[in-house]
């Protein structure tokens, strides 16, 4: 082949070159399209045998609740839950849970890293626990979803409850 190129003329290897430019204008390939789907599905379920005290966070403007092993918290009427680095909501503490993405939390939610919201956390369960029934700070027993099957042991505590608007018990007012 090397000689067949050495014998051919400037203008010969011109009009090859032309022809295969005309060649791969004519035959564009169609565009390639890539679509990745990421399922993150729901979390595990929340177990909670007692409705969870939500108490209120002043620096996050948020309510959390206390003494449980989730990272719940409440606002406007929504339960939020963070499960690893994804964060849900729902309409009760005990879900179901709908994935929601990082801008469409509350702004205390949003501003805030995980290890601060603990903190804060944290901070307001310590005096919750010493204070006890005299706790001054704003709370509210939290409310079950509207599916619950019922199950969750109130251990003989009449609880009024707060049909998902955070009235709860009705101490404290937000």
């Amino acid at each position: 082949m090397s000689k067949r190129l050495a014998g051919m003329t400037l203008a010969g290897l011109g009009m090859l070159v032309t022809a295969m430019r005309m060649d791969s204008t004519l035959a564009t390939p169609a565009v390639a399209e890539v679509n990745i789907n990421v399922n993150i599905g729901a979390p595990p379920p929340v177990v909670v045998h007692t409705r969870p005290t939500m108490v209120y966070l002043t620096e996050p403007a948020v309510f959390v609740a206390v003494g449980v092993p989730y990272d719940i918290y409440f606002f406007s009427g929504r339960y939020y839950y963070m499960h690893g680095d994804n964060w849900f909501w729902a309409s009760g503490y005990d879900g179901p849970w709908v994935h929601v993405k990082h801008k469409s939390l509350p702004p205390g939610l949003q501003r805030y890293k995980v290890v601060q919201l603990h903190s804060f956390r944290e901070r307001e369960y310590r005096v919750y626990k010493v204070q006890g029934p005299k706790f001054k700070g704003k709370k509210f027993d939290a409310d079950p979803g509207p599916g619950s099957k019922g199950n969750h042991n109130d251990q003989g505590n009449n609880h009024q409850g707060n049909q998902g608007n955070g009235r709860g018990n009705g101490k404290g007012k937000h």
